[in-house]
């Protein structure tokens, strides 16, 4: 207040001094709101809404990324449970394209089914052998149907025949 009062000496008014004084205290006080505001830019408590909504929006990014993977994890486990279902139901007929002693036998005559579009179902049968077969029907005619067109491709190593499930040959599932 001193070094005020001395810069304010020539002043015959003290009051002039203490106007000074509580004008440079509201300045430092709110300066740089008020300041900002002069200027249009955004005070102080804007900018803290403004983090407010940004950190609102990260937030609703972030749970709508773990709705989605939470999404993604339950059509999963769906489509797994389906495929499960799927190759549990046992079908009456196969049309058997081939049988193999080895399992990448097997495995490579599955992929080579699949790549010209059949449905596969492999079953281990209890002498051993893996019988790679097209996927079965109730039907035997659809069956048949079935060995016709593996046998127009020409891709079986053997002539296809019919596995009547009935027989009981295959391990159970």
């Amino acid at each position: 207040m001193s070094f005020l009062c001395y810069l304010c000496s020539n002043m015959k008014k003290h009051l002039l001094c203490a106007v000074l004084l509580a004008v440079a205290l509201l300045f430092v006080a709110t300066g740089c709101d008020w300041i900002r505001a002069s200027l249009g830019k955004p005070t102080s408590a804007d900018l803290a809404l403004l983090r407010e909504a940004k950190a609102a929006r990260e937030q609703a990014v972030r749970d709508s990324i773990a709705a989605a993977e939470a999404e993604r994890i339950r059509l999963e486990a769906e489509a797994a449970a389906a495929a499960a279902a799927e190759a549990a139901v046992v079908r009456r007929y196969y049309a058997v394209a081939g049988a193999f002693k080895e399992d990448i036998g097997a495995q490579l005559y599955e992929d080579k089914l699949r790549e010209n579009g059949f449905k596969v179902r492999t079953f281990d049968f209890k002498s051993g052998l893996k019988v790679v077969c097209v996927d079965g029907n109730d039907t035997l005619a659809v069956v048949l149907r079935d060995m016709a067109a593996l046998k127009k491709l020409g891709i079986a190593p053997t002539d296809p025949w019919v596995y009547n499930t009935n027989q009981k040959l295959h391990k159970p599932l």
